[in-house]
């Protein structure tokens, strides 16, 4: 299995502003850690979900032995045009539905949400373009792999870790750090609301670029 193949797309899938957001809001609200852990937990069982699905539609698709071209570098170069698009039209909009409370209606919402609901929210924040794009061009990496081989349940587990890791990292640093937690989550939320978008539009370009190269790659 090309492991170097899977990097790109759990780093894009990661570098989610929005689950972010939400997960260090739902720290500072009055039922403490289990909202949030139950967010970042519902955004890696999407991501899961996501990959398996992805794995089962490309286990369907030709190989591309043939005449044609092969089908992942299709699939890659139709993966690098939707990441420029949403480049371009999230560079149009200058902002990004971060998470911050910037209306009333929006927190009281957030503070309500329980464990279940806020597990609902985190499966539900991974049905964006990007991720679902990113967890398709990783599936058809697995698609030519043994699903009972130990190595593929391996890297597939390590690949949903990958992609919430830096969604659990508020948890953890809450955790380690505790009330001296609130300072630099704070800055979090902060840099989040005002360098998100400008961070989501060159992450989406680098992995778009990263496509292309991949696509062009394979059809040669």
């Amino acid at each position: 299995m090309d492991i170097a193949a899977l990097v790109p797309a759990a780093i894009g899938i990661a570098l989610s502003p929005l689950p972010i957001a939400s997960v260090v809001f739902l720290l500072g609200h009055r039922r403490g850690y289990g909202s949030a852990l139950a967010c970042a937990l519902g955004w890696m069982a999407a991501v899961a979900a996501a990959l398996v699905v992805a794995v089962a539609v490309g286990e369907q698709l030709p190989t591309g032995t043939g005449d044609g071209p092969p089908v992942q570098a299709l699939v890659a170069l139709a993966a690098a045009v939707v990441l420029f698009a949403i480049a371009a039209w999230q560079w149009a909009r200058r902002r990004l539905p971060d998470g911050s409370p910037a209306s009333t209606r929006w927190a009281d919402a957030m503070e309500a949400l329980g464990p279940g609901r806020a597990f609902g929210l985190g499966a539900l924040l991974f049905l964006s373009p990007k991720s679902v794009v990113l967890a398709l061009a990783a599936g058809l990496t697995f698609g030519d792999e043994d699903p009972r081989a130990v190595e593929t349940l391996v890297v597939g587990a390590l690949f949903v870790l990958a992609s919430g890791a830096v969604v659990l990292l508020p948890i953890v640093l809450a955790v380690a750090l505790g009330r001296r937690a609130e300072r630099p989550l704070e800055a979090m939320r902060s840099w989040i609301a005002e360098w998100g978008a400008r961070s989501l539009v060159v992450v989406l370009v680098v992995l778009g670029v990263v496509q292309l190269v991949i696509g062009l790659t394979g059809l040669r």
